[in-house]
């Protein structure tokens, strides 16, 4: 049962690396990470800010076009070329092909996005210190020992973000073309950053009606909170909160969600003519 599963992994994983774009994605994510730091220059006093939010921003950006660009088309790619049908013919199952191309999916994008982290904490732990040198005596101070186990969990942050967008891009593309999933799982990734919005607009006492109310309150529990997963503005206030209460329970409703959205692309792609 899981031989099947391995070797359609691994297929899209090899796949994807052949992939031009993708490759030209992750080297200007490079680039962008290492212009960080000449560019943090640019606010004299707040260098390090200036470093985390480049540096941080860009994996997740880029990490973001990677995971919808490549998820939306793991399934419709071979359900328009037909070579579907060849791989249905083996002893593959449906559910056995989906749960494959979802894993080698998700190991391409955590992939990049190791290889991004380690240039951004490698970058951090090289101009840090100098940075700090350089700010004795003035009025703020930070941990660097503080600041360097917050990135290290702000990237971590960022591979079960693009584990629930790589879901919902590889389930739209049960449903749709390429073009529509990729839209589609761009539309759920901005909403779900004002999940918090929405839940003000259906607060009762905010002058919600009863209608709207439950309508809002219904999106605002079915949509992917993912702002929790952004914790760029804790990295260098140690008195600001992290934006969750326990990491594992972050971690258990992130791999809920996933296995939730995956079976409904099950349900879909079980039931559609190929």
């Amino acid at each position: 049962m899981l031989r099947p599963i391995y070797y359609v992994a691994k297929a899209t994983f090899h796949e994807a690396w052949r992939r031009r774009f993708l490759n030209g994605i992750l080297v200007f994510a490079i680039l962008m990470i290492g212009s960080s730091r000449v560019l943090m220059y640019m606010q004299p006093g707040a260098e390090l800010r200036m470093l985390v939010d480049i540096g941080l921003g860009s994996i997740r950006f880029f990490g973001l076009l990677i995971a919808v660009f490549m998820g939306a088309r793991l399934i419709s790619d071979e359900i328009e070329k037909r070579t579907i049908h060849t791989i249905l013919a083996k002893p593959v199952s449906r559910g056995q092909f989906l749960i494959g191309k979802f894993i080698g999916g998700v190991t391409t994008v955590w992939s990049n996005i190791a290889i991004m982290g380690v240039a951004f904490y490698g970058l951090v732990r090289l101009t840090a210190p100098r940075v700090a040198a350089a700010a004795e005596g003035e009025s703020w101070v930070y941990s660097l020992d503080l600041m360097y186990g917050r990135v290290l969990g702000s990237i971590g942050l960022i591979f079960l973000e693009l584990f629930v967008v790589t879901a919902l891009a590889v389930t739209f593309s049960t449903i749709f073309s390429w073009i529509l999933a990729t839209i589609s799982t761009f539309f759920i990734y901005f909403v779900g950053q004002m999940s918090e919005f929405i839940h003000q607009l259906a607060d009762p006492e905010r002058g919600a009606t009863p209608v709207a109310a439950i309508v809002l309150g219904t999106i605002y529990r079915i949509l992917p909170h993912f702002e929790i997963f952004d914790m760029r503005e804790a990295i260098l206030d140690p008195a600001r909160p992290l934006p969750w209460e326990h990491p594992a329970k972050v971690v258990i409703q992130t791999c809920t969600y996933v296995v939730v959205v995956i079976l409904i692309g099950y349900l879909f792609f079980n039931e559609r003519e190929v």
